[in-house]
């Protein structure tokens, strides 16, 4: 009898983490519809620190959630939303690192040479782009990733000369 009560209560007790797995997910849907509704993200700051809390809530209490690696990519981009370019590169660095396997993971390495891209980290931009190119020679960015790399190699001088002709 005492085995079957406490049987009854770890199934209790696990059924409520997958009930609050989901309605925490659920949160975060409905604050990224706003989001979506709004897209002012850049200029909501308090709006924006509600779904990055709703994030790292979700992240922390759930670690091994399937939709981890999805979440952490999302934050990342509502951090370079908000031009916090060097959280936001953080972030992206652990989804690829962490989550490699994940279908986000080569955005996550194309957003963190952005995102040092931002910082005025040419030869970290470089790199990472030169990186997401070997290692996803196949992804739809890999011009785009080429583009920028050319880019890099400009002065902003030699860019306004460009521009003007």
């Amino acid at each position: 009898m005492r085995r079957l009560s406490s049987c009854f209560l770890f199934l209790c007790l696990l059924a409520s983490c997958v009930d609050r797995e989901k309605y925490d997910y659920q949160h975060i849907e409905k604050l990224e519809s706003q989001l979506i509704e709004q897209q002012v993200l850049e200029y909501d700051t308090a709006y924006a620190e509600k779904l990055l809390q709703a994030y790292r809530i979700f992240l922390s209490s759930h670690p091994e959630s399937p939709k981890k690696p999805e979440l952490l990519f999302k934050y990342g981009e509502v951090l370079k939303g908000q031009r916090r370019w060097l959280d936001a590169a953080d972030i992206f660095h652990r989804v690829h690192d962490t989550h490699s396997e994940s279908p986000v993971a080569p955005l996550a390495l194309f957003h963190q040479a952005h995102c040092f891209e931002k910082l005025q980290q040419k030869h970290s931009a470089k790199n990472t782009y030169q990186d997401f190119i070997i290692r996803y020679p196949n992804h739809p960015y890999v011009d785009e990733a080429k583009g920028m790399m050319m880019l890099l190699n400009y002065s902003d001088e030699d860019l306004m000369q460009q521009f003007q002709q």
